[in-house]
Parts: C-alpha cells; structure tokens; sequence
C-alpha cells in the first residue's frame, strides 16, 4: 500500500497473518444474504448503483448487481411473514404463530410495512454464494407457484413489466434452465439446507429500501 509505513515483513515475523481473518469478519455463517429485484423506485437503482428491474445483493449500502436474469439452483422453500413497521423489524417462520397470522392479515392494509409469502434458498453459481428469495408481493407469490415444484432444479429466473391502469411494476418470472450449472459440495448443500428450514423465530433483518409491487 502507498502509506505503508512500518515494513510488512517485520509485522508478519512479530504476528503472522492469520488466514482465517476472512471468516471471522464474514456475517455469511450467521445469516442468509437476500437477491432482490429493484425496482425503478429503489434508493439505489435511483443513485446509479444498479439498473431499474436487474436483481442484486444488498450489501449494506452497496449491491451486488446480478443482472437483468440471473440462473439459479432452487434448493428448498420456507414460509416467512416480515413486519418492518416499527423499530425493531419481526419474522416469523411459523405460519400457524399468532405472529405470522398478525403480520399477514396486517399485509392487507396499505402502507402497513408487512409482507408474507414463500421464501426460496436458492445457490447462485454466477457469484457462488447460497441466496434467499423473498417472494412477499400479490405478484411474486402468483409465480411462487410456478417455483416451487422446481426445487432441486435449475432455474432462470427474469421479470417483466405489469401494467394496471395507472400503475406499473416488475414482476419476477421463473423458468426452467436447461444450462448446466455447477454444485458446490453435497455436504455444503445439505448444511446450508438445514440451517435454513430449521430458523430461529421473530429474528430481526435488515430492512428494504424498495417499494412493494402489487
């Protein structure tokens, strides 16, 4: 680096570099990052950081943009109820909690900061990182439909625009992949798989910075 200034050959004799510092500050074995689809209202798609109805990987104020369609692994499915209206936001994974039931009947309100639905784990080998899927929107769950019998299959997964009188919006479309499409280790699948239908309850997430669709 330009402003080095105490030599790095002396620091490493004194403290080798530890090849596991990576992991220590990595949050990725402590929770499942999202892919969303941004929409042309989102803050980021509005800041130039990615293009309206491209998926992509929030990463605190960043994102990863995934593209316009993005192929994907769909592993597993879970159902999710999220309430971001108060300070602390609420999930709830149990559709039979008094929670979930809250928080879905509360969806119907406008405005309200709820949403339910199914939620996919999806393996995205493009980036080689294990993704969930958000399908809280009428829109989304409609396709959610479509998803579900693709688990253990390859999928692309794109969008497309909905127009209802004056309202317009981009929905997510699933379709089969005939692309192969590489595996990470069984043993990594069955893991990743594991942690993610077995969740603790009314954990908090980070919140949304996008509208929701219709």
């Amino acid at each position: 680096m330009g402003n080095q200034l105490v030599p790095s050959d002396l620091l490493n004799e004194l403290a080798p570099v530890n090849s596991n510092f990576e992991d220590l500050t990595s949050a990725s074995e402590d929770f499942f990052y999202r892919m969303q689809l941004y929409s042309s209202k989102s803050n980021l798609v509005q800041e130039g950081k990615i293009n309206a109805n491209h998926y992509g990987i929030p990463e605190d104020n960043d994102v990863v943009d995934l593209g316009a369609e993005v192929d994907v692994i769909i592993l597993s499915w879970r159902a999710k109820a999220l309430d971001t209206s108060g300070e602390a936001i609420i999930e709830s994974f149990n559709p039979d909690s008094d929670t979930f039931k809250q928080i879905k009947d509360n969806s119907a309100l406008k405005d309200s900061g709820c949403m339910y639905g199914p939620e996919f784990l999806l393996w995205v080998p493009s980036v080689e990182r294990f993704l969930t899927f958000f399908m809280s929107s009428k829109t989304a769950r409609r396709e959610a439909r479509k998803m579900e019998p693709l688990v253990g299959c390859a999928a692309t997964i794109k969008s497309r625009i909905i127009k209802n009188g004056k309202f317009v919006w981009a929905g997510p479309v699933v379709i089969e992949c005939s692309t192969p499409l590489s595996l990470p280790d069984t043993n990594i699948i069955k893991q990743k798989v594991q942690k993610f239908v077995n969740p603790p309850d009314n954990t908090p997430e980070l919140a949304d910075d996008d509208g929701r669709d219709r």
